[in-house]
């Protein structure tokens, strides 16, 4: 089954015990946490990688520094030994979320804001751009993110980046089901959406249908006493 994790950032960011865990972090993820020009999206990325480096301490029972990543072709990490046990985080405004399986997935967590439908012409494929237009106000923006959030969800699945084309996959949105129509070669998934917060959507795609009821949500100073019994 797939275990699902949200952490809410807090408006006071600079105090928090989490900005002593970047040491915990490759050098390569150190960098790139400093070279951030806001401290906001710093945060953001230390605590998804704080998140999911707890879930995997947790899911195979070691510590963090027993944990070795590598990057696929496309730069999706991954666990350098076959454990059987994949990851996908990611990060939106106020909230990180991460996903751990025993089979490839993806997650994806956007905020909901004023959007230029154009961008649907140039990224979703014509039955999408038609379901979208058919709807209208705030209708129209409730389900261009739907529609966003579960397409990156299934290319972070598919583990192929932006060079699998937006495009060469239709998703629907229906009452009772998320329908995928694709040639691509991932084509036995299964979609999930949560109500995280009414400002947001999040979507998660799996290899089977066996999802959580409900995220499991911790704060920040949570996120870091758990942590803490890994390092």
């Amino acid at each position: 089954m797939t275990e699902i994790y949200g952490v809410q950032l807090e408006p006071n960011i600079t105090s928090l015990s989490i900005w002593s865990l970047i040491k915990e972090l490759p050098a390569e993820r150190q960098g790139r946490i400093h070279r951030f020009m806001r401290k906001e999206d710093a945060l953001r990325t230390l605590t998804g990688d704080i998140l999911s480096r707890l879930l995997i301490c947790s899911r195979l029972d070691i510590k963090n520094r027993d944990i070795q990543l590598i990057q696929n072709a496309y730069g999706k990490p991954s666990l350098r030994e076959d454990c059987g046990l994949h990851f996908n985080n990611s990060h939106s405004g106020k909230w990180v979320v991460c996903a751990v399986d025993e089979s490839p997935v993806g997650i994806d967590v956007e905020e909901v804001k004023e959007m230029d439908f154009g961008i649907a012409e140039r990224f979703f494929s014509k039955q999408e751009c038609f379901d979208l237009h058919r709807r209208q106000d705030e209708a129209k923006l409730n389900y261009f993110f739907d529609l966003w959030t579960l397409k990156e969800s299934y290319i972070k699945a598919a583990g192929m980046g932006l060079s699998l084309p937006l495009d060469s996959f239709s998703i629907r949105v229906g009452r009772e089901r998320i329908e995928l129509d694709t040639r691509n070669e991932l084509n036995r998934c299964s979609f999930k959406q949560y109500d995280i917060d009414p400002a947001y959507k999040l979507s998660v795609c799996a290899m089977h249908d066996r999802f959580p009821d409900h995220i499991r949500i911790l704060n920040i100073e949570e996120l870091y006493e758990r942590f803490m019994a890994y390092v």
